[in-house]
């Protein structure tokens, strides 16, 4: 998965299978988004909530930082 970094962040290229093209495509489709923004708001809200992957179907919730 090549990468590119800059000033302003990262590009990541990467190459979906058609199914997943498929469910990013629809759930672009009923947010309005584009399919590069989609994929970045779910990246971002999966890495939010996902310490580690460790495997497909094992999560590692993250602590909620504001819980005192």
């Amino acid at each position: 998965m090549p990468a590119h970094f800059n000033k302003k962040g990262m590009s990541v290229l990467l190459k979906l299978t058609p199914e997943l093209t498929k469910k990013l495509s629809q759930a672009a489709d009923r947010s309005g988004r584009s399919n590069t923004k989609e994929a970045y708001v779910r990246l971002d809200d999966h890495l939010k909530s996902f310490t580690d992957l460790a495997t497909p179907g094992l999560r590692f919730i993250a602590e909620d930082s504001n819980k005192n």
